[in-house]
C-alpha cells in the first residue's frame, strides 16, 4: 500500500507516520478554489480523481506546500533526500499525478518534485500567472527559493515543456539540465481543430463519454484507420473531467471578470503562445544543456523537421524521436522515455 503524507503549509515535511490522504482536508480553504471550476461538485470530482491516482502510485510520495508570489504551490515529493533535485511540470490542465508512470523510475535516481501548476487543476492556489510574460519562470524560481534549492533539473511536457524552455532563457543559473517532452513554443503547430470540435467542445457528452472518446486513434497524425498504441486512460479521464468541470478560460487568463465574457483578443494572444513558435531571437538565447523528446506520431507538427530546426537554433540541444509514440511520448512509451530521460540527466548520454 502506498501512502501520501501531508505537510504543513510552511513547507516542512511532517515527521509523523504516513497517513492516507483526506480529500476534503487536503487544500483548505477550498472555497477559494471553486471559482476555477464550474461547480463545487465538479471540483470534488477532480479532487477524487487526484486522490485515487495518488493512492495507486507504485511508490510512497509526500505532499508538500511552499509559498510563492503566486500563492501556495503544492507538489508530490519522492526519492532520496540527498538526491539531485528534479522538478516536473505537467501540461496545461494537468497536475502532479499525471507523472505516475515516471515517479517510480525517476525517484530511484533523483529527489523528485512533481508540481501542481498554480491556476491549474490540482492543489496549488488558483492564481493564474500570465502566459504573456515571465510569470511562469518567476513562479518556478520562487519554488526553488522556497525549498532552498539553488539549481535543479527540470522536465516539462507539452505546455509544461514551454514553461521550462522559458525558465532556461529567463534563469539559466537555476538550471542544470532541461528535458522538454513534446513542448509547445519550438515550432508552428497544427491546430487540432477536429479533436477540439468532436471531443472537447461537445457539451452534450458527459465526462465518461468524453473519456471513452479519447483514444490513440483519435489523436494521431497517422493515416485514417491506423493507430500506434493506447491512449493513457488516467490522462483521458482527467481531460474529460476538466472539459466538463474546469474553467480553462480563467486558467488561461482570457476571461474578463468585469464583462463576464472571454476576451477574444487576449485569447488569440495566448493561443499564439501555444501554437506559434517563440521568435528565433528568443530561442537562440536558450543556452543550457537540454534534451528535446518527441513521439514519431506527434499531432502538432513533424517531429523530425522540428528537431532539426531546433538543433540549428539552440546551442547544445539534443533531440530524440520515440518510435510508436504520439503527444506526449511519456504516456505512450513510458519505459522507453523514462530510460532516455534518466540516462540524459544522470550522465548526459543520448541515443544515437
Amino acid at each position: 500500500m502506498k501512502f501520501l503524507r501531508e505537510a504543513p503549509a510552511d513547507g516542512t515535511l511532517a515527521p509523523s507516520a504516513p497517513i492516507d490522504i483526506d480529500v476534503s482536508a487536503a487544500d483548505k480553504p477550498a472555497s477559494q478554489h471553486v471559482k476555477m471550476y464550474k461547480t463545487a461538485e465538479g471540483r470534488q470530482a477532480i479532487m477524487e480523481w487526484y486522490a485515487d491516482v495518488v493512492a495507486k502510485l507504485e511508490i510512497e510520495v509526500q505532499s508538500r506546500y511552499v509559498e510563492t508570489r503566486f500563492g501556495r504551490t503544492h507538489m508530490l515529493v519522492a526519492g532520496p533526500e540527498d538526491g539531485k533535485p528534479l522538478v516536473l511540470i505537467p501540461g496545461i490542465a494537468g497536475c502532479a499525478p499525471l507523472w505516475r508512470r515516471q515517479l517510480p523510475d525517476f525517484a530511484k535516481h533523483f529527489r523528485v518534485y512533481a508540481l501542481d501548476i498554480v491556476g491549474q487543476p490540482g492543489k496549488s492556489d488558483p492564481v493564474c500567472p500570465s502566459f504573456l510574460s515571465d510569470d511562469f519562470p518567476n513562479w518556478m524560481v520562487d519554488v526553488l527559493d522556497a525549498m532552498g534549492i539553488e539549481r535543479a533539473h527540470f522536465a516539462g511536457t507539452s505546455v509544461g515543456g514551454w514553461m521550462v524552455l522559458r525558465l532556461g532563457i529567463h534563469a539559466p543559473g537555476r538550471v542544470d539540465k532541461i528535458v522538454m517532452l513534446s513542448p509547445t513554443g519550438v515550432a508552428r503547430a497544427r491546430l487540432p481543430v477536429k479533436i477540439w470540435i468532436t471531443k472537447f467542445l461537445n457539451k452534450r457528452k458527459d465526462a465518461n463519454a468524453l473519456q471513452d472518446d479519447l483514444t490513440a486513434k483519435s489523436v494521431t497524425n497517422k493515416s485514417p484507420g491506423r493507430s500506434f498504441g493506447t491512449f493513457d486512460r488516467q490522462l483521458a479521464k482527467l481531460m474529460a473531467l476538466c472539459t466538463r468541470h474546469y474553467r480553462v478560460d480563467r486558467s488561461m487568463g482570457i476571461y474578463n471578470e468585469r464583462t463576464q465574457k472571454i476576451d477574444a483578443w487576449q485569447g488569440l494572444r495566448v493561443l499564439r503562445k501555444f501554437f506559434l513558435s517563440e521568435p528565433r531571437s528568443v530561442l537562440s538565447q536558450f543556452d543550457v544543456p537540454a534534451l528535446l523528446v518527441f513521439g514519431e506520431h506527434e499531432m502538432l507538427y513533424d517531429p523530425h523537421k522540428v528537431a532539426r530546426r531546433a538543433k540549428r537554433i539552440m546551442p547544445g540541444l539534443h533531440t530524440d524521436v520515440i518510435e510508436g509514440a504520439g503527444h506526449a511520448a511519456i504516456y505512450d512509451k513510458p519505459e522507453v522515455v523514462n530510460r532516455v530521460v534518466v540516462d540524459y540527466l544522470s550522465t548526459g548520454a543520448v541515443r544515437s
